[in-house]
């Protein structure tokens, strides 16, 4: 009776085995295909921006403002007279800016200071309007009239400070101004095929690395489904060798060598007796 059930137990086990077998070999097809669909994606993708990026938004004036990305939402992007003088009200050293030639200016506020970058196109023009705004802050100054706290001309940017507490804190906030050239060649550009070459070795050396994680993550995920396909298999074997060649009591033992232990067997034969001459 423990014999049939032992085999019963047996080939219940086999067949719990290529269950698991049969399931294993489906997910692992579909792993299989979905692997390389996957890898080849990250290889040959690139990440998008994302919608609504504020760098793209603001205007390039605005980003040369000291710790922009704070400002930024309320800071001031004119491009006309008007507009200045309604976002700077009562400072009448504004009259001397010109915006011929398609002249920006933008204005944030630093506590109770505001800072305002008045941008020329053309060098010309910004030494023009430095030589009359230096001249009318000094007249300003002479008429006891409201002028900037403080004022420096960096680059093509004519910076201002407005309502400061002194003129040296005023100064520090001017030098985090950095002035930003942009150089356009009118003809041909004499580095541009320098520049190719080393977008093409950037953009070379950026695939070859996608390429090589994709292909390892590819290598380590077949290494561990065929490891466990493998275990999966080497189980069903395993149980299909214990169903074909299991002691389930079709067989009869001899214990000719009176070494294994004796059990009260039914089955089992008794030791040769000895014949005494």
């Amino acid at each position: 009776m423990k014999e049939h059930r032992k085999l019963r137990r047996v080939l219940t086990d086999s067949a719990i085995v290529k269950m698991e077998v049969r399931a294993f070999k489906s997910v692992l097809i579909a792993l299989l295909l979905v692997v390389p669909v996957i890898a080849a994606g990250q290889s040959t993708s690139s990440p998008e921006p994302a919608d609504g990026n504020p760098d793209e938004d603001s205007p390039i004036l605005i980003k040369h403002l000291p710790n922009w990305e704070a400002v930024r939402k309320q800071a001031k992007y004119v491009v006309t007279l008007d507009d200045l003088k309604r976002a700077l009200p009562d400072q009448p050293v504004i009259d001397s800016v010109s915006f011929e030639g398609g002249t920006e200016a933008v204005i944030a506020n630093y506590g109770q200071a505001q800072l305002a970058i008045v941008e020329f196109s053309t060098p010309q023009f910004s030494v023009d309007n430095d030589q009359l705004i230096t001249a009318k802050i000094q007249e300003l100054k002479t008429q006891s009239k409201p002028a900037p706290t403080a004022y420096r001309r960096v680059g093509n940017y004519s910076v201002f400070v407005f309502n400061g507490t002194d003129e040296a804190s005023a100064n520090q906030l001017i030098d985090q101004v950095q002035y930003q050239k942009t150089v356009q060649w009118l003809g041909e550009d004499p580095h541009l095929y320098r520049k190719l070459q080393r977008y093409l070795t950037e953009t070379s050396a950026g695939v070859l690395v996608a390429v090589l994680k994709s292909s390892g993550l590819s290598l380590i995920a077949c290494l561990a489904i065929g490891g466990i396909f493998g275990f999966l298999l080497f189980r069903q074997r395993r149980a299909q060798s214990a169903a074909a060649f299991s002691d389930a009591g079709g067989s009869v033992r001899l214990n000719l060598d009176e070494l294994t232990d004796t059990h009260n067997h039914p089955r089992m034969l008794p030791p040769p007796q000895k014949q005494v001459d």
